[in-house]
């Protein structure tokens, strides 16, 4: 992941936490969440692999074309409520399962140690059984705006947005074969609105549809597909219910 996208979410982040440790008009909550999240048909994209044993030098490509069910995500978040503005730190875990097939293509080639890897390419071009999971754990700061005015008819609407981390990995079996997991950071950020309601003087129920995106994972599929390496988005449409309460 880029330095730049490190620093910018370090920043947001410390910013946040700065800020929140400074409020005293302001009331304070933590919240629960938890919803259904369905997977936008990721981009598991071959890239190349180059892998060295001490007599030969391999060049493999692997990508897997398949969809995915309805999955789950699950929260919780600490934040600040400024009046109309809310700020909060997020954590969150998303996971989709496959479907139960998937379009498979790898190719290989290999070549002596220290030389091009120009010998005979094998490849394979099939439809493989598939009993992957794709999942994601998200650090996120958020800030959501409050519209009060429609308050007075018992119901709070709210828009926002978030930036953070996301560690994203991929297992299960494919074509067979135990994968072994691999999980890679990256960027994430996400995009949302929803409505709340009060149960009483300090705890609400929301409903929220959220845009969650953590894109460009670098993902392998291993063993037996030759070193294959994927670059995977995690995208997804969340609609998550949760209870928030103050402190």
């Amino acid at each position: 992941m880029k330095i730049r996208n490190v620093m910018l979410v370090s920043a947001s982040v410390t910013s946040l936490v700065t800020a929140t440790s400074t409020a005293e008009a302001a009331s304070t909550y933590v919240s629960v969440f938890g919803g259904a999240s369905l997977l936008q048909k990721p981009g598991l994209k071959g890239v190349v692999h180059t892998h060295t044993t001490t007599t030969s030098t391999f060049i493999s490509k692997t990508s897997l074309d398949t969809s995915f069910k309805t999955g789950f995500v699950v929260g919780g978040n600490w934040g600040v409520d400024w009046g109309n503005f809310r700020t909060e730190l997020e954590l969150a875990y998303h996971s989709n399962s496959s479907n139960k097939t998937g379009h498979l293509i790898t190719s290989y080639q290999s070549g002596p140690i220290g030389g091009p890897a120009n010998g005979t390419i094998t490849s394979r071009d099939s439809i493989v059984p598939t009993d992957i999971t794709l999942h994601a754990y998200s650090l996120m700061a958020n800030a959501w705006y409050d519209f009060h005015s429609f308050s007075s008819m018992g119901i709070t609407p709210y828009i926002g947005a978030g930036i953070g981390l996301a560690q994203v990995q991929i297992g299960g079996r494919l074509a067979g074969i135990n994968l072994i997991e691999k999980n890679d950071f990256t960027f994430a950020w996400q995009v949302g609105a929803g409505a709340s309601v009060p149960v009483s003087q300090d705890l609400s129920l929301f409903l929220d549809y959220r845009y969650f995106a953590a894109d460009g994972a670098k993902l392998e599929l291993r063993p037996g597909f030759h070193g294959g390496g994927v670059s995977a988005d995690f995208d997804a449409n969340e609609v998550l219910v949760g209870l928030r309460i103050k402190i």
